[in-house]
């Protein structure tokens, strides 16, 4: 599926005005197929895996920086990796009955196809944006972005995807599911006839860092505490924590989207490592359902 969207991509580029990505049924995408990735688990192919990781990071940034405008057609559910398109195509035009979302958590992982970085770019714009020369706190920017995240929220509807912040303010929300595609194209098109231009990459992205990580540290510490969370969605939400908040560096420091991809792909692979998440992809390959371990 990487390959096939990175050739469209480069055949939109070649011949084309833009390019839409959309399904012709539902679901829009439930996100990586968990069952073809287990026997390399099981193997311990770590550095096979890490290249696929990769792989879909790339491909994620191929959208947000190719030389035409992207757009998502998206309705049904739109879970993990498929939410992380959604995130870095210039715009998505989402059917109202569309539910979108990060849900790694709930198996023992975090977004890493650029889904973690792009939260974390997206909390320090808002702080520019809302800054105009005044000091403001990025914490409570960041700390929205984190209980997304660690509580695997899936949005309901197209409109709650916006308010969560899966859905940007441009992107369209249409009430009739079969004008989905003719929207879309009309978007890309429209983009394309104004002169579309790709976004320079993030760079000099101010982050939380160590100061970050431990103020939410202390709110999955009372979480924990208070039962609300298991001790291993504690440490799960402490590696999501570290991503968002940019590492252990300094508050305030400057980053680019590079070092934000490396670190989610590291943190995601560290938990991939780890027993109880293999426990809990094992069990939801199984049942259906989560393991709360």
């Amino acid at each position: 599926m990487l390959d096939g969207v990175l050739r469209a991509v480069d055949e939109a580029e070649r011949a084309l005005g833009g390019l839409v990505i959309w399904q012709t049924k539902e679901p829009f995408s439930l996100g990586a197929n968990l069952a073809a990735i287990a026997p390399a688990i099981e193997a311990k192919q770590w550095d096979r895996i890490e290249a696929v990781v990769a792989k879909f990071q790339d491909t994620a940034m191929r959208l947000r920086q190719s030389l035409i405008p992207t757009v998502c057609a998206v309705r049904g559910m739109a879970l993990g990796g498929s939410c992380e398109f959604i995130l870095h195509a210039d715009r998505t035009v989402a059917a109202l009955e569309s539910y979108i979302g990060l849900v790694e958590v709930g198996v023992g992982l975090l977004p890493a196809g650029g889904g973690s970085k792009e939260f974390a770019v997206r909390a320090a714009e808002e702080v520019r944006r809302g800054a105009n020369g005044s000091q403001i706190d990025q914490l409570p920017f960041v700390r929205t972005y984190f209980q997304t995240i660690a509580t695997a929220t899936v949005a309901k509807s197209a409109l709650e995807a916006k308010e969560l912040g899966y859905l940007k303010a441009s992107d369209v929300v249409v009430l009739n599911a079969y004008e989905l595609l003719h929207v879309a194209k009309s978007q890309a098109l429209a983009l394309a006839d104004a002169g579309y231009r790709p976004p320079l990459p993030a760079r000099n992205v101010p982050v939380a860092g160590k100061t970050g990580i431990a103020t939410l540290r202390m709110m999955l510490v009372n979480m924990r505490d208070g039962g609300f969370i298991s001790a291993y969605d504690f440490e799960i939400g402490l590696r999501v924590a570290r991503v968002l908040c940019g590492g252990d560096v300094e508050s305030g420091s400057l980053v680019d989207e590079k070092w934000l991809l490396d670190l989610e792909r590291r943190e995601f692979m560290e938990l991939l490592r780890n027993d109880r998440t293999q426990a809990r992809i094992a069990h939801t390959l199984k049942t259906g359902k989560p393991l709360r371990n």
